[in-house]
């Protein structure tokens, strides 16, 4: 009866899409969810499966997605085109990631922040994206959610090389009063934007930072620390 009521709703929900001319964020499908065949190809790529043992973790940080063509669209949309319609569903795999960890050894959340684009694609975008993304996943958890980071470099990771983007941004964090920070990013790749995020805020004061991305280009699975801490911390 459940999965009925569900199935309905999406219906209803996308009859309303065809009327108002929505479309599927990843692959452009009129209906005002994501279709039926793009949800199969991100259920493939979700990286938690509750019922069969975690495999070992290569780095560092928290991750929901594999970044395989569809979430790749998807967050490309969300970005430049302003399609929020993901929100939900990205937002929620995230919760569900915490909560996973959260049941095995991550420590209580005091704080979510996130890493802010530069100045100019916000004032172009009108948003940043990372900011309504860890605003609803501290909605959903019931944890205060504070912009706590300022960029100070203004250049994006966007387009640059690998030896480029090892260099990272640099961050300055605010007063804050939180000892267990989640700081959220959308893809990690080399893992220096969240490694620099992570540097300001335990220079701020916080006694543990986790670190937190949509998708992975390199697969990396789970952590309940921040990225490379050792190097963070100093």
């Amino acid at each position: 009866m459940i999965k009925l009521i569900d199935a309905l709703g999406v219906r209803v929900e996308n009859f309303f899409g065809y009327l108002i001319g929505a479309t599927c964020p990843a692959c452009g499908r009129l209906g005002a969810s994501i279709c039926n065949s793009c949800t199969k190809k991100i259920t493939d790529a979700y990286l938690v499966n509750l019922d069969s043992k975690q495999p070992e973790y290569h780095g560092a940080v928290l991750v929901a997605f594999e970044y395989n063509s569809v979430i790749r669209k998807m967050i490309l949309n969300f970005k430049y085109r302003n399609q929020r319609s993901s929100l939900r569903f990205i937002g929620d795999a995230l919760v569900q990631r915490l909560r996973v960890e959260q049941s095995r050894t991550l420590r209580r959340l005091d704080l979510v922040t996130w890493a802010p684009t530069t100045t100019k694609r916000r004032v172009e975008r009108g948003f940043d994206h990372a900011e309504l993304i860890a605003k609803y996943v501290a909605k959903q958890l019931s944890v205060p959610c504070r912009k706590v980071l300022v960029r100070l470099s203004d250049r994006p990771q966007t387009g640059k090389s690998r030896n480029a983007r090892l260099v990272g941004p640099t961050f300055r964090a605010r007063n804050f009063d939180a000892e267990h920070v989640l700081v959220i990013d959308d893809v990690v790749t080399t893992g220096a934007t969240l490694n620099s995020a992570s540097h300001a805020l335990y220079q701020a004061g916080a006694g543990l930072v986790t670190c937190m991305a949509v998708a992975s280009t390199v697969l990396w699975q789970s952590s309940t620390e921040s990225y490379a801490p050792e190097k963070a911390r100093k």
